[in-house]
């Protein structure tokens, strides 16, 4: 896990922003802060910011915004949250983290929304009408079993994939999943980081020989309404949003 943090936090080359601390003096006249803005992959070590003791207890309210080994908690996921600190089981600490995007505004992406119950109509309502529509027989054309959108305006470089499932009578009509894909290299080699920024990460697991980097939209499963799996092919960059499988 600490390794994902690190290999993301590098991603793109970004320049790596340490974290930002709002100090106060406690009854010992120690400084330490009561709020520290940071970032995805950012690292807070304990006894860096109460120095003076030996032993220390950290926990981080929301399971998704922080990974804690010993002393130092790994950033995770944007928002608002406070970090607690026991040192030497006498002195408590309770500081706010705000952590906010590593990426630029330039490489951000729109999530879909979640909602699977949606039609093909509802589809049509709410995003518009499609690039291109793919059938499930591309002879016959009787339906359309997949709707494009072009993301990006005249590069066409980027596209939105609106699965539909064949439920009853041939109709495809229930949305099933919906993929997000990217062939430029300078936004596709973010992707990854632009969706581990948002969702806790469940494990990597693979699709024949590609890996596949999965997330779910809470930080508990069973609270989960969405996973997203992130991949990589020899074209695109891709992160796939599809309904919670039935445990």
């Amino acid at each position: 896990m600490k390794k994902m943090f690190l290999a993301l936090a590098a991603l793109a080359t970004l320049t790596f922003t340490a974290c930002e601390k709002k100090s106060e003096t406690t009854t010992t006249n120690t400084e330490v802060p009561s709020e520290i803005i940071c970032q995805y992959g950012d690292t807070i070590v304990a006894h860096d910011i109460m120095p003076g003791y030996t032993d220390y207890q950290v926990t981080v309210d929301g399971e998704e915004h922080a990974f804690i080994e010993g002393d130092t908690v790994f950033v995770a996921c944007i928002g608002n949250t406070t970090m607690h600190v026991e040192a030497d089981q006498k002195v408590k600490k309770d500081i706010a983290l705000t952590i906010v995007p590593r990426l630029p505004e330039e490489f951000m992406f729109t999530i879909p929304a979640f909602d699977w119950t949606r039609t093909r109509n509802d589809v049509l309502t709410e995003v518009g009408t499609p690039n291109n529509r793919i059938g499930p027989d591309a002879e016959l054309r009787t339906t359309d079993s997949v709707y494009v959108y072009y993301l990006d305006g005249e590069k066409y470089n980027q596209f939105a994939y609106y699965y539909f499932t064949n439920d009853s009578d041939n109709d495809f009509n229930t949305l099933s999943e919906i993929v997000v894909s990217i062939m430029d290299e300078e936004h596709g080699e973010v992707l990854k980081l632009f969706i581990a920024e948002r969702f806790p990460f469940f494990g990597k697991a693979y699709s024949g020989s590609i890996p596949v980097w999965i997330y779910y939209d809470a930080p508990k499963k069973s609270d989960a309404t969405t996973m997203i799996r992130y991949y990589r092919t020899s074209a695109a960059w891709n992160v796939a949003f599809s309904p919670k499988p039935v445990q």
